[in-house]
């Protein structure tokens, strides 16, 4: 693997505060071989007034136009930010889009309770768009009984046979003091996206030990087969653990236990490409810390770290939190100050690989982007 390019998606240093810090990219490359990037944008990353933003490139991310600039942030009434939104070519000029949405109706109150670990109210929102996501229609709000603490983990999935399938993660309520049970999550649709059926159980472990946070799911178009990556953490070590990977049927709804990889990261998410192999993109916050890319030959089951590219390396110094035991409440406020991350890959025509990320320091955080050769 080697770097062929790299550049900015949208650069924060010029930008007025409120747009100022760029979290939590997702990428789809259309028909016509046009990249879309969509990413939160705020003033912090814990921002009551966040929104979203996509940017499109006609020429390999070289140059980029704004397309779309974020929702109207009060729903039903009520003040809120939209923290997450994930894109999908569903047809030649139709997106579906899944978008996360927080209660921010009291500005004071961060986003996860300083003493329960709960997050705030949170609504997930499934909407069309028929111009290349420059508006928005149809918005219908997913059924995410009986779980709490919900958060979006990435794009709608196209399943074997047509079916499409929502990621999420559960968590518990703002004020719930009790021992959370943590899940990864799909929600299956079988008509088009209009509605979802109960959820489907991706990833959990029973004793509420060992939490699997943030799922990042993939779909082999050819077989149909599912490949999930988590950012895996011992709440009784008080440290994270390697990353696990867990293979779902092609129709999503059966999944096996989630098997470490033998690899230290956070977040890392999976692209599958010709052949059963399965490319990960994932963040190493330890030393150095880094943005990596390691391949799998055999969809997951075994992964050549020799021979992992670095295609980010931060400029900032050990970050926070890092290679000590940590209580969980700690790491909300580590999330808040680290400086890079969030990286999502997809397949360009030509066959290389276009990845967008966040990155830069503690006063400002641009969206990046990188393509890579294999």
């Amino acid at each position: 693997m080697k770097i062929l390019g790299q550049g900015m998606v949208f650069d924060t240093a010029p930008e007025p505060p409120h747009r100022r810090f760029c979290i939590f990219s997702n990428v789809v490359v259309l028909t016509d071989g046009r990249i879309l990037v969509t990413f939160r944008t705020g003033s912090s990353k814990d921002d009551p007034e966040e929104n979203l933003m996509t940017r499109v490139s006609a020429d390999n991310g070289w140059s980029w136009t704004t397309v779309f600039e974020g929702f109207n942030r009060e729903v039903d009434g009520v003040p809120g930010g939209w923290r997450h939104g994930a894109l999908t070519e569903v047809a030649p000029g139709k997106l579906i889009g899944c978008f996360g949405w927080f209660d921010r109706s009291n500005p004071s109150l961060p986003l996860a309770n300083p003493q329960t670990q709960g997050t705030l109210p949170s609504r997930i929102f499934v909407m069309d768009s028929f111009d290349d996501g420059h508006t928005w229609e149809n918005r219908r709000e997913l059924n995410t009984k009986p779980f709490e603490g919900l958060a979006t983990t990435g794009a709608i999935l196209k399943l074997a046979g047509g079916a499409l399938a929502l990621p999420c993660e559960a968590w518990k309520s703002y004020f719930d003091d009790s021992h959370g049970k943590h899940h990864g999550l799909l929600w299956i649709s079988h008509d088009g996206g209009q509605t979802f059926g109960p959820a489907v159980v991706t990833a959990h472990d029973p004793s509420a030990n060992v939490f699997f946070w943030d799922e990042r799911v993939a779909v082999d178009p050819v077989s149909g087969r599912m490949i999930a990556m988590f950012w895996s953490h011992d709440q009784a070590a008080q440290q994270d653990i390697n990353v696990h990977v867990g293979w779902g049927s092609s129709s999503g709804e059966d999944w096996t236990a989630p098997a470490d990889t033998g690899f230290a990261g956070q977040i890392s998410s999976p692209l599958v490409l010709p052949g059963g192999r399965v490319l990960v993109v994932y963040v190493h916050r330890h030393r150095p810390p880094s943005l990596r890319a390691v391949l799998s030959e055999d969809f997951g089951n075994a992964w050549d770290v020799s021979r992992e590219l670095v295609f980010y390396e931060s400029g900032a110094g050990k970050e926070s939190g890092i290679g000590v035991k940590r209580a969980f409440g700690d790491y909300w406020l580590d999330m808040n100050l680290w400086s890079f991350g969030h990286p999502e890959a997809a397949l360009l025509p030509n066959g290389e690989v276009f990845v967008a990320f966040y990155g830069d320091n503690t006063s400002a955080l641009s969206m990046r982007w990188v393509r890579i050769a294999l």
